[in-house]
């Protein structure tokens, strides 16, 4: 499999779950509340027009809400054999994808998105022209609707995500419950075995993804030395091509039981942790 990017399959905020359940639910995205939603419809709609004018089709495309699977659910409403069973197969859902090609994670299933179809249907000298009219078209829609000069789709959702994030971390990390709940988290994994760097509430709910996304990444760098640092809150974050089948699986292995671990030390911090997280995450997205 070719070296590829798992930071991009996932938001930013959620650090790479890449079908992983994070310990608290995803921070809405972009297009997840009405108001957003409606924002976003309106800059889809300005492309569309945009990507005509330059001679090439495009459909407006706004991904629909999902409430998941049912597990979904389940999991993000704490319900412990629910996390433990997703957790003994996925881990933090880092690794799991070299073993199960599995990107959702078992979640529920999205739309694809028509304009992906379109864009294949192209020679390869007109792809690369249409994605480049795509990111100008983008940038110029959502320029005109937020007033955001930005390159394109992505780097806004980058610069959102990442001001999301440090918002997220200097609220919550400031927080002394959470940091009390935190510190004990943090000596049950140590007497577990686990190294652990940093206390602070974020990097205690997102250590099992930087771990083992950096362990990854590295193992990528090594394959590709033009792979740039890891570097995640950016979308920086590499998977290794060159990794034999019981490799992969013992990378996993070693992933699913520190996310055993990771659940079970963890109680008291994530029913603490998820309902302040998700409410300064709602509330900065609807900003």
């Amino acid at each position: 499999m070719p070296t590829r990017s798992f930071l991009a399959m996932a938001a930013l905020v959620t650090l790479a779950g890449c079908g992983g359940e994070p310990a608290a639910r995803p921070d809405p995205s972009p297009a997840s509340t009405p108001g957003a939603r409606g924002e976003a419809q309106r800059i889809e709609s300005i492309k569309a027009d945009c990507m005509k004018s330059k001679g090439f089709r495009y459909v407006p495309f706004v991904r629909p809400e999902t409430t998941g699977t049912q597990d979904d659910r389940k999991r993000a409403a704490g319900d412990y054999e629910t996390l433990r069973a997703h957790r003994a197969k996925y881990g933090f859902g880092v690794s799991s994808i070299l073993v199960h090609r599995d990107p959702g994670g078992g979640r529920a299933e999205m739309p694809e998105n028509p304009n992906y179809a379109i864009r294949q249907d192209l020679s390869p000298a007109q792809q690369k022209t249409y994605a480049k009219t795509s990111d100008a078209c983008e940038a110029q829609a959502i320029k005109q609707v937020t007033g955001e000069t930005v390159t394109s789709a992505d780097d806004w959702n980058l610069k959102r995500n990442v001001a999301v994030s440090r918002t997220l971390r200097r609220e919550l990390d400031g927080d002394p419950e959470l940091v009390r709940l935190a510190t004990a988290m943090a000596d049950c994994m140590r007497a577990k075995g686990h190294q652990i760097t940093s206390i602070s509430p974020m990097d205690m709910e997102e250590w099992g993804r930087m771990t083992f996304g950096r362990r990854l990444h590295e193992l990528a760098r090594k394959e590709n030395p033009d792979i740039p640092a890891y570097d995640p809150e950016n979308g920086q974050g590499y998977l290794p091509s060159r990794l034999t089948p019981a490799e992969q699986r013992q990378f996993l292995d070693q992933e699913v039981k520190a996310a055993l671990d990771d659940l079970e030390c963890g109680k008291d911090f994530r029913v603490a942790f998820r309902p302040k997280h998700d409410e300064v995450s709602a509330r900065l997205w609807q900003e």
